[in-house]
């Protein structure tokens, strides 16, 4: 009997430690598309960055799962994030401006194509915004409040998702 309680424990013990954090985000979330970032708090597209590579400065890829504990953007990194430093002025909203022109609380949860921004330092590229939406609280998605969900992507990536290039 000792024996099987031992190994329970021993069980769930390790399935605990070794456990993966999860991402918050809304039910309907289906892309495969990674996240741009631009100078480490502005949430953006490929339209904000531009079609020259000229307006470059320094660009990175995160592909790894890093610690939700260590990196604000934790949650945005589900499939990849793509930082990205240019040589122009990029104009953002606020979480707390979007809130407050949804007559919402300007603390009030944002989320970006499904997923939520768990650190409200982080701004949208104005020219990103390709959609806002107004999730109402139900029992799918188990909000307690209304929460804004900002589309940076376009209907057709949203369900087909993004291609994939790979880099050899």
């Amino acid at each position: 009997m000792n024996r099987i309680i031992f190994t329970i424990i021993f069980t769930f013990f390790f399935t605990n430690i070794y456990s993966q954090d999860t991402y918050v985000k809304l039910p309907f979330t289906k892309s495969n598309c990674p996240t741009i970032i631009i100078e480490n708090d502005i949430i953006a597209n490929e339209n904000t960055i531009g079609a020259t590579k000229e307006l470059i400065a320094e660009i990175s890829v995160l592909k790894d799962k890093p610690n939700r504990k260590e990196h604000k953007f934790f949650n945005l990194t589900e499939n990849g994030i793509i930082f990205v430093s240019l040589k122009k002025e990029t104009a953002f909203k606020t979480q707390s401006e979007l809130n407050e022109f949804f007559g919402i609380e300007n603390n009030n949860e944002i989320y970006v194509n499904g997923y939520l921004i768990e650190n409200s330092d982080f701004k949208i590229a104005t020219e990103s915004i390709i959609e806002i939406e107004l999730v109402e609280p139900n029992s799918k998605n188990k909000l307690e409040n209304k929460v804004i969900n900002v589309w940076t992507l376009t209907k057709e990536k949203r369900i087909n998702g993004c291609e994939r290039q790979n880099v050899n």
